[in-house]
């Protein structure tokens, strides 16, 4: 008898709504999904506190090292930016979409649209300073917690507007709540986003050829050029750091171009690079030597 696959996956509804269609993909594989409360991230007291690296992966990282699950379900973004020892990640699923999204009650108000002095939250660095940057008369107002929580909180009208990943909203089942998809231009997406990573133990190879079907070869390449960038820009999940990793094929050549963005919390100091090479690590090295270059490292800290 085969024995189960020990899932583990934070106990949020938006966790469980994306491990969801991965149970589904490893079937007839019998599986069992363990919820984990979140010690960190998840937590409704101290919830301001996400200045350090890996908040949200403490509790289910230990007891994958423990051998309590075998598989741990994590968002790229919010994992460690450096592999815990004794574990790595297996398989990355494809990678959905990178942008994030602006949600009114009003469908027909847009980013541009939205009237002056309105209320948007977001408890995001990143969009709060690309916000101020883009539109300085709108007010930012510190919103943290599930979508559905601030969901809530947009429909009670203590707030005009939320920016959200358009990703959370789709996996939610949601798409139908999204007004504007936003260029990334304008509000530059995390690095790892949009991408569902699958970790295991680094000597469990049984269990890593069991999950192997739901690894996408591409977003491989993406996760880890924009996982370097994050380690040798010292970033993590709400840092002062931006960016993506995009595949480039023209049917002959295949390149990728890795965009990396640092900025201050105010919205009024940025530098902003990109670097397109054959090959991806070469890509996200040199736009790690632009943006120390130009001193990313001392604006990041300062932010």
């Amino acid at each position: 008898m085969i024995a189960p696959l020990r899932i583990g996956a934070r106990a949020s509804l938006m966790s469980l709504a994306q491990s969801a269609p991965i149970l589904a993909a490893l079937a007839p594989t019998p599986m069992l999904l363990r919820p984990f409360s979140g010690e960190g991230g998840d937590r409704e007291e101290n919830r301001a506190a996400l200045e350090e690296d890996g908040v949200f992966s403490q509790e289910i990282e230990t007891a994958l090292l423990a051998g309590d699950i075998d598989v741990a379900v994590h968002c790229l973004k919010d994992a460690p930016t450096h592999d815990t020892p004794g574990l790595g990640m297996a398989a990355y699923l494809r990678r959905d979409d990178i942008r994030d999204c602006l949600v009114t009650r009003d469908p027909d108000l847009g980013l541009d649209t939205l009237p002056a002095s309105a209320t948007v939250g977001t408890a995001s660095v990143r969009r709060a300073a690309a916000l101020r940057a883009y539109r300085p008369d709108l007010e930012v107002a510190p919103l943290r917690g599930p979508v559905s929580d601030r969901l809530r909180v947009l429909f009670q009208h203590d707030v005009d507007a939320l920016i959200v990943a358009s990703c959370s909203m789709e996996r939610l089942g949601l798409r139908h709540r999204i007004g504007e998809r936003i260029n990334p231009e304008i509000i530059c997406p995390p690095l790892g986003a949009a991408i569902i990573a699958l970790q295991t133990r680094e000597d469990d190879m049984e269990t890593r050829k069991r999950i192997s079907k739901l690894h996408h070869p591409q977003t491989e390449v993406e996760a880890e050029a924009e996982r370097l960038v994050l380690r040798q820009m010292g970033g993590f999940c709400n840092a002062p750091l931006a960016g993506y990793c995009t595949t480039n094929d023209d049917g002959n050549t295949v390149t990728y171009t890795v965009r990396a963005r640092v900025f201050s919390a105010a919205g009024d100091t940025a530098i902003d690079v990109r670097a397109t090479r054959e090959d991806a690590t070469a890509s996200a090295l040199e736009v790690c030597r632009k943006l120390k270059g130009h001193g990313g490292l001392e604006i990041g800290k300062a932010a």
